[in-house]
């Protein structure tokens, strides 16, 4: 699409072209935009998404999306049948202003204003009262178009709430602003329709010079001069349709975007992070204050702690078992301002920011003065651009030595760790008085996160199977053993347990099982189970053909090796998210039926390459034979060019043709 094009939209979006009701002046991009036959596996096209922001001194923001979708197929009538907008009334307010259907024969349909309905969203374990905005579209057709625009004022972020109509909207970092534009994918959905062109129009006071960088692949950009500001335009022509794939990390690590802002660097978002927690003059208090009832609960708490590390591990734990992670509204401020210690400490949940919160009071309270909350992001890349790119709060101690040790409460239940080695490679950024930079959490190595199932087992003439297996890990591994006990009461662990066995094989029994102490979090988390399988083994004359059971049982409990999952497809183009690099270890000790000999022993297994492989061998050991097999990736975020060698080693651990086990009877062993 030409540049005469995009200027012909962006006045359009402006208002500047004036149109009859029974007359579209989008009707000549509409027809442009192509028919299902131009877009292969699409039912709509995005023909423009035209955004304008104006930003006034204070940083406060006017926002105007325009966008027109055209319905490619009988599918995607459904896809359009109705538009939402989210918002937070805390933070900004937003209005439909625009609410149309250009017909495909070039008239035009207002929709009716009584069909824009104001709901609450639907909310799962953070109740903020945030809102959306929907309308029901009236029925379309095939080659059809429909057109939004709404005006937003404020942030989508909750911020500190002031006095006055629009002064409540300015961010509290004031005189500021940031966004983060992605050219495909959003965070509301896992998929977006392809776009014959995006454009993103911000509009800063001339002493607001911003800067951005773009990511992923090119974005065409400028910056001009008008009517007394820096005008910065960014805009892509014909963007792919984005669909995310199983296991992939966040849309912004994979779409092109640009990152903006007029935040010179990460050290003055670290400052305005501390301030905006302690600054007694804003809040009338720092939100970190302790009190009696919490002075007593840490000296209990760190009463048999033998050094200044025990003492933290102590307090990280107990706020861990201790603050629900529950988002209930608790008065203003729900965005970067924690809630005060002692309101945490009396109603016992919050998001992870009032979590993070509650741990940095009870660690000055217990001496540790110089601990701060962080900001950092679960699950995708911070950019160095200091726009704020964060989801997730947590905690950083400082050390004798100036360095911080870095706490994560929310993620801390039932985990043995300080750090939760899920959170390996994160990006950070400490809110001190003296402003940090960005930081990033190092990379553990897969043994770090081990998961070993030792098994004895013993096979009769008949094939009958008896035997017993160990299951022990190492960090996050240890934390992913637990989670499914965690998560359901002790009455129901033991059927936990044979759901395993008879997954792994549906004549399996479960005949015994013993745990460790879930709630010791100094030790490793045991489970041992002892279990039969009548007939396992394939008896066929004076043959006897054993897949080791080791292997069924390992993959039956499919929770415990969650990024192994839902990787079907044979290509791949994104990355595969998993979290922190990881290690299988299975050992398995057969001791063989009387009379019984190893026929020949399968081959070695060397499934996969260096970043990801299953290895595995059978090797005789007198009257018995032992398997052993490991299973190990090496990356949090596996590069897709890898993925043939992850998904071959995870297809190697999930089949066991090529290491079933023949034994003869009679001969020498």
């Amino acid at each position: 699409m030409h540049r005469l094009l995009i200027g012909m939209i962006v006045l359009l979006c402006a208002g500047m072209f004036a149109f009859a009701q029974d007359s579209s002046p989008y009707k000549e991009l509409i027809e442009a935009a192509g028919t299902a036959e131009n877009y292969e596996g699409q039912d709509i096209v995005c023909v423009f998404d035209s955004t304008m922001v104006d930003v006034e001194e204070s940083g406060l923001s006017h926002k105007r999306v325009r966008t027109l979708t055209k319905v490619l197929t009988p599918a995607g009538v459904t896809a359009l049948q109705s538009h939402r907008l989210d918002y937070d009334p805390a933070s900004n307010k937003i209005e439909i202003s625009i609410a149309r259907v250009h017909r495909k024969d070039g008239t035009i349909e207002e929709i009716d204003r009584t069909m824009i309905l104001d709901l609450p969203q639907p909310q799962h374990s953070i109740y903020w009262g945030a809102r959306m905005k929907l309308v029901q579209v009236p029925l379309l057709e095939v080659g059809d178009a429909v057109e939004f625009e709404s005006t937003t004022v404020g942030f989508m972020i909750a911020y500190l709430a002031s006095d006055g109509e629009e002064e409540r909207y300015i961010p509290p970092m004031r005189g500021t602003y940031y966004d983060v534009i992605l050219f495909g994918g959003d965070i509301y959905s896992a998929s977006t329709p392809p776009m014959k062109v995006k454009s993103y129009k911000v509009a800063m006071p001339l002493d607001k010079v911003a800067q951005y960088e773009t990511y992923n692949g090119e974005v065409m950009a400028s910056m001009t001069f008008e009517n007394d500001k820096l005008l910065y335009h960014f805009w892509m022509e014909d963007v792919p349709a984005y669909e995310t794939e199983p296991r992939a990390p966040d849309a912004s690590d994979v779409v092109p975007k640009v990152v903006f802002t007029n935040v010179k660097d990460w050290a003055e978002k670290s400052r305005w992070f501390y301030w905006a927690n302690e600054d007694s003059s804003v809040l009338g208090h720092s939100v970190f204050e302790s009190n009696d009832a919490i002075a007593e609960e840490v000296r209990r708490i760190t009463s048999k702690a033998k050094d200044d590390t025990s003492k933290i591990y102590a307090i990280l734990h107990w706020v861990a078992q201790n603050i629900r992670y529950s988002g209930i509204s608790m008065g203003e401020g729900e965005g970067y301002t924690l809630h005060p210690g002692p309101m945490i400490y009396n109603d016992r949940c919050g998001v992870c920011k009032d979590i993070a919160g509650m741990c940095v009071t009870m660690l000055r309270e217990a001496g540790f003065k110089e601990t701060y909350p962080v900001m950092t992001m679960a699950g995708a890349r911070v950019e160095r651009i200091p726009a704020d790119q964060f989801n997730h709060c947590v905690v950083a101690v400082r050390r004798p030595d100036g360095s911080f040790l870095m706490v994560d409460p929310t993620w801390s239940p039932f985990n043995m760790e300080l750090w939760s080695r899920a959170e390996t490679e994160q990006h950070f950024v400490i809110g001190s008085p003296e402003g940090e930079d960005l930081g990033q959490i190092g990379t553990f190595s897969p043994e770090e996160n081990d998961f070993t199932m030792t098994f004895k087992t013993r096979l009769d003439a008949k094939g009958n199977l008896t035997g017993t297996v160990k299951i022990q890990a190492k960090s996050y591994g240890d934390a992913r053993l637990r989670r499914p006990y965690t998560d359901a009461g002790q009455d129901r662990w033991e059927n936990i347990c044979r759901t395993e066995v008879t997954n792994a094989d549906p004549r399996a029994e479960l005949t015994a099982v013993k745990f460790g102490n879930l709630w010791d979090l100094y030790h490793p988390f045991t489970v041992e189970m002892s279990f039969k399988v009548d007939g396992y083994a394939r008896v066929i004359g004076n043959r006897m053909d054993y897949e080791p059971f080791s292997t069924k049982l390992s993959w039956a409990g499919g929770y415990q090796f969650n990024h192994m999952t839902g990787l079907n497809d044979e290509e791949r183009t994104q990355p595969v998210h998993c979290w922190n690099p990881r290690r299988i270890t299975i050992k398995e000790t057969l001791s063989l039926p009387s009379g019984y000999s190893i026929d020949e022993l399968p081959k070695k297994r060397d499934i996969g390459g260096d970043e990801a492989y299953t290895r595995g061998e059978w090797t005789k050991s007198g009257s018995a034979a032992e398997f052993n097999q490991i299973w190990r990736v090496n990356h949090r975020t596996f590069p897709a060019k890898y993925y043939d060698d992850l998904k071959a080693s995870i297809d190697a651990f999930t089949k066991y043709d090529d290491i079933a086990l023949v034994l003869k009877k009679g001969g020498a062993r």
